[in-house]
């Protein structure tokens, strides 16, 4: 009987990998008067402010990972937007997404869409 020789891999996570399961163990709340609160998942007192850059039409963030990163990579996330981008995602999810309405859009797209080559 041979017996196989068991070997681990260890998995290599991409640096946007790591920050992505950091970002689950972040706490985020809405913010007064606009954006989001994300708590710092490290326990100290420290919170960042989020909220939707109107020029970029992304979530900026005030963490010094953001700052420095966000803008030499256009599509960056620091674990605090992608903790935000969920949080944003489950809140739309609960209270407002329903199915009946994105058929409907999508049905109604689709004949026009057919309508338009009929025509042409």
């Amino acid at each position: 009987m041979s017996s196989k020789k068991q070997t681990t891999k260890a998995q290599i996570f991409s640096a946007a990998e790591q920050r992505a399961a950091r970002s689950e163990r972040i706490e985020v709340r809405d913010a007064e008067p606009y954006g989001w609160i994300a708590f710092s998942e490290s326990g100290t007192e420290q919170n960042y402010h989020l909220f939707r850059d109107p020029d970029m039409k992304r979530l900026a963030c005030t963490c010094a990972d953001f700052i420095y990163r966000g803008d030499a990579e256009p599509r960056y996330e620091c674990k605090h937007v992608s903790a935000t981008l969920k949080y944003i995602a489950r809140q739309y999810l609960e209270r407002d997404y329903d199915p009946r309405r994105q058929y409907a859009r999508n049905t109604t797209a689709s004949e026009t869409h057919d309508d338009a080559r009929r025509a042409a």
